[in-house]
């Protein structure tokens, strides 16, 4: 699979650029792989919230039916932040249980995707809630895991907008 949303396929080339730049930029410093590693997935949480909606929002908009698309759009903006691979499924739920059983299919609840999103999160909420003292993850856990979660994006693409 591969994203064939213009858009999205943006947002991804912004982030692997940052990612191959810090690779460079921190080749000598730990402390400074692991600052850039936590802006990264700051960065890599918002892209797959930004992607997902605009996914949706392109799904709906097919219905040319502008309050329905306002509805959704309100609501994925009061209940869709820091996706995790629960909410993720439940959103796609939300369509239709093919939908949801899809997207399970293809992306298993403890499979290494989720795994991989589920550690962006953590980091991501570590950095926001106890600082920089405790960070654990590493610009190559970063990498490796944002390759991991580029499938879930590619997914719900797929089932979105196929």
């Amino acid at each position: 699979m591969t994203l064939r949303d213009p858009y999205i396929t943006a947002k991804c080339a912004e982030i692997e650029a940052l990612l191959q730049d810090s690779a460079g930029w921190a080749s000598q410093n730990d402390k400074l792989g692991a600052h850039l590693a936590a802006y990264l997935s700051v960065l890599t949480v918002g892209l797959l919230e930004d992607c997902i909606e605009h996914l949706v929002n392109n799904r709906v908009g097919r219905t040319n039916d502008v309050e329905v698309k306002n509805y959704i759009n309100q609501s994925l903006r009061r209940g869709f932040g820091n996706p995790d691979w629960n909410s993720i499924s439940r959103l796609l739920g939300s369509f239709s249980e093919a939908y949801q059983k899809t997207f399970s299919g293809k992306i298993a609840h403890n499979g290494a995707e989720a795994d991989a999103l589920q550690s962006i999160l953590d980091n991501k909420n570590s950095l926001a809630h106890e600082g920089t003292e405790n960070l654990q993850m590493s610009l190559d856990d970063m990498a490796d895991y944002y390759k991991r979660v580029i499938p879930i994006l590619e997914t719900v693409e797929q089932i979105l907008n196929p």
